[in-house]
């Protein structure tokens, strides 16, 4: 794992993130359904993606970690929730505001705890005893990759328009 950013630079991370989502993703002319190829997520996939790991991944594991004493913070094959959960067939601008609805509530809550409450661990399924500060930094690293997701669809979608 990456060492982890201090807390005002994730917090910063996580809010700038939100504010490009709601930049990138708000005009008319977006198609929430088209994808370059057939193994590829559209904007709206991602959306749902985004919008279900904030909330029943990320959410839950900061919840509990303050919460309780060292929770066991359980994997998630969210990948296939895609699938599973009919993401092609929802509806891209909502995910995106569930999305960042979720979002704001995960930052009010994390701007409202001291250090000690940064610093307190779960045990992850997968890397053994996290702290918040690193869950917050995993979910920064999130982002990022779903970043240049969306950055690489928009671009290739305005591409395919112009052919």
């Amino acid at each position: 794992m990456q060492p982890s950013l201090p807390i005002p630079e994730l917090l910063q991370q996580l809010s700038a993130f939100a504010t490009t989502i709601a930049g990138n993703l708000s005009g008319n002319e977006i198609d929430w359904t088209w994808r370059p190829d057939p193994a590829s997520w559209s904007l709206g996939e991602v959306m749902c993606h985004l919008r279900d790991v904030e909330k029943e991944v990320h959410a839950v594991r900061y919840k509990a970690v303050v919460a309780e004493e060292n929770p066991f913070l359980p994997g998630a094959a969210t990948d296939e929730w895609a699938t599973i959960r009919c993401y092609e067939e929802q509806d891209g601008p909502t995910a995106r505001d569930a999305f960042l609805a979720a979002r704001q509530q995960n930052l009010s809550h994390l701007q409202s705890l001291d250090e000690e409450s940064w610093q307190r661990l779960g045990r992850h399924a997968f890397l053994g005893p996290t702290s918040l500060q690193e869950l917050v930094n995993l979910a920064v690293q999130h982002d990022e990759v779903h970043q240049q997701q969306i950055q690489e669809l928009l671009r290739k979608q305005a591409d395919s328009l112009q052919d």
